[in-house]
């Protein structure tokens, strides 16, 4: 959105930066702190299948610079937070601001603010969903002291832009077997990584393959390669999303968008696996490879391969609402009993469809439905 550039475009381009490198999170947590006058920003993750169960989950904090004994504690403290199912509810990019959903008497009674908040100063918060892996949740959390004025809808737009970049960068620090791929970057050894690696140029243009991606390659199960470009295989209906996010990643980070988080490679034996795309900027620690060039990391893992909220809209340009919508009415729901469980109206749902119908070339519920049927298994859909 214009009324954040330029800074805007140069978090997108750190945020991308730490996908080469994880030891630049610190920074660029910092940095995003900074843009919204908060206390500190983290990402955090957690195993939120045992909330309320006596062990305590695995949990990685990536932070702006804090007292990290805090973060220690903070998963003992979570199930207090009043409200916290609406939280969980709240689905990936969809930014949930404290404040919006708590009565300031009610927060300040609660165990979490009493014990965790305010012996450190703080007071509102906006906490997007980034990572939904079956039970594994992964939050972006930007805090504000007391003292600070509410978070506002300047703030909640800013979280839910960086969400998907965020998401991005985290799920390709995830795939790469290595702790620093930019260091893979200047050595060249790309090729000791055992996750495929593709980076593309101008056109789809392949520039360079790793030793893991010719063997993909040579298997002509997932993509293959006609005139040197870089193509997927396709099957009959899907969109050419593969095709379209190495366009817009040319482009640079900002056009990018949530084009190439997770994008489903269907092969032609029916297996699954997930493209993310990297661009490749002007930045000195990405420009390594070339100017307007991208990565493509291949994904084979289930547990890297992206939930069905994630993947309609990575393939459709959905909202998080209306990829909502889209798989509650594939599951047999109509407009009103969709209404009536997400606390909408019906004119609001019927919007969504709408808008639904438009992006995904589809005319109504029933060839809506069967799209969404069509593309989603055998993924995983929590």
């Amino acid at each position: 959105m214009s009324f954040m550039k330029p800074d805007y475009d140069t978090l997108v381009g750190s945020i991308y930066d730490c996908a080469a490198n994880p030891e630049l999170w610190p920074d660029t947590l910092d940095k995003i702190r900074d843009r919204v006058s908060g206390a500190y920003a983290m990402i955090g993750y957690s195993d939120f299948s045992i909330l309320g169960m006596r062990s305590a989950p695995a949990t990685v904090n990536l932070s702006s610079p804090w007292d990290m004994k805090w973060f220690d504690r903070i998963i003992e403290y979570l199930p207090t937070i009043p409200k916290i199912e609406s939280l969980m509810r709240a689905g990936i990019d969809n930014p949930w601001v404290l404040s919006e959903h708590l009565s300031d008497h009610e927060y300040e009674k609660s165990p979490f603010y009493l014990e965790w908040a305010n012996p450190q100063g703080l007071g509102d918060s906006i906490q997007t969903m980034v990572i939904d892996r079956n039970s594994v949740r992964g939050f972006l959390v930007l805090a504000a002291d007391r003292h600070r004025p509410k978070f506002a809808e300047t703030e909640r737009t800013f979280a839910n832009l960086l969400a998907p970049h965020v998401r991005r960068a985290i799920m390709i620090n995830d795939i790469v077997d290595k702790g620093n791929l930019a260091m893979a970057i200047y050595r060249k050894v790309l090729d000791q990584l055992s996750t495929a690696v593709f980076v593309v140029g101008a056109g789809q243009r392949l520039v360079f393959t790793n030793a893991a991606g010719d063997t993909l390659l040579s298997d002509g199960n997932f993509l293959t390669t006609a005139a040197s470009t870089l193509q997927a295989h396709r099957t009959a209906g899907l969109p050419a999303a593969f095709e379209d996010a190495l366009s817009r990643a040319a482009k640079g980070d900002a056009a990018i968008g949530i084009s190439g988080i997770g994008i489903p490679l269907i092969g032609k034996n029916g297996e699954r696996a997930a493209a993310y795309v990297l661009p490749i900027a002007g930045k000195d620690l990405r420009g390594t490879i070339g100017q307007g060039h991208c990565a493509v990391f291949v994904a084979r893992r289930d547990e890297q391969q992206p939930m069905a909220l994630e993947l309609l809209r990575t393939m459709f340009d959905l909202t998080v609402m209306e990829a909502r919508v889209a798989m509650l009415l594939a599951q047999g729901q109509g407009p009103q009993a969709i209404a009536d469980g997400l606390k909408i109206s019906v004119n609001t749902v019927r919007s969504h469809l709408k808008h639904a119908y438009a992006k995904t070339n589809t005319t109504d519920q029933t060839t809506l439905s069967a799209l969404v049927h069509a593309i989603l298994p055998p993924v995983n859909n929590n």
